[in-house]
């Protein structure tokens, strides 16, 4: 029950603060429904995904059928699962050399192409939006996050450095860029090439996707 699922996120002290907790519980239920209906177990899904060929690739596809990674078209969760899955000292999931990982994209990713210009918004409402940090529809945040995984994913390939590369970059840009103070433009690393659209925001939207 919801009440049970409560009481996993209790702190020591008994209070429950856990933000937007019926939006956990649904995508637990989810996960645990489908997960039932295929009977599926995370130990087969793994094992199914080794024995492939491109076992990044088979994970990824089968946790499109799976609730709380199957909204996401972007596969943003699934796709950091499977990174941290790879990168435990247990090495639960393999992937083969031929195989990237694609971009993994959310809050900072987002912030970061609208600053420095690697996206560009040219509505006008939109771009008002975010520089009051509003709320936007679902097509305003898709229209953002979805240039943001293009933008990510040339990054990639011009430089050609991993995801991992590219998104610890961009994290590390947070202490000069960071997202409630104002930035501190002439100690980045991207001062001289930077469009400096400081006033641009992320999408202010509640999601499960991220």
């Amino acid at each position: 029950s919801e009440t049970e699922f409560a009481n996993w996120y209790r702190a020591d002290d008994g209070s429950a603060n856990m933000p937007a907790l019926n939006l956990h519980f649904e995508v637990a239920r989810a996960y645990g429904r489908d997960m039932q209906a295929l009977h599926w177990t995370p130990r087969e899904i793994l094992e199914r995904a080794n024995a492939s060929d491109k076992p990044l690739q088979t994970f990824l596809q089968a946790l499109d059928h799976i609730g709380g990674y199957k909204e996401d078209p972007l596969r943003k969760k699934a796709t950091l699962l499977a990174v941290i899955l790879r990168q435990r000292p247990e090495q639960f999931l393999r992937v083969a050399p031929a195989e990237s990982v694609p971009p993994i994209i959310d809050y900072h990713l987002m912030r970061s192409c609208l600053r420095t210009g690697l996206i560009r918004v040219d509505d006008d409402a939109l771009r008002q939006k975010l520089e009051r940090r509003e709320l936007v529809a679902a097509d305003e945040e898709w229209a953002v996050r979805s240039a943001a995984y293009e933008a990510i994913s040339r990054t990639q390939s011009l430089s050609g450095k991993s995801m991992g590369a590219v998104d610890w970059f961009f994290f590390g840009a947070r202490r000069y860029c960071p997202e409630m103070t104002e930035p501190d433009c002439a100690r980045c690393t991207l001062d001289a090439v930077c469009a400096h659209a400081k006033n641009l925001f992320q999408p202010a939207r509640r999601t499960t996707f991220y």
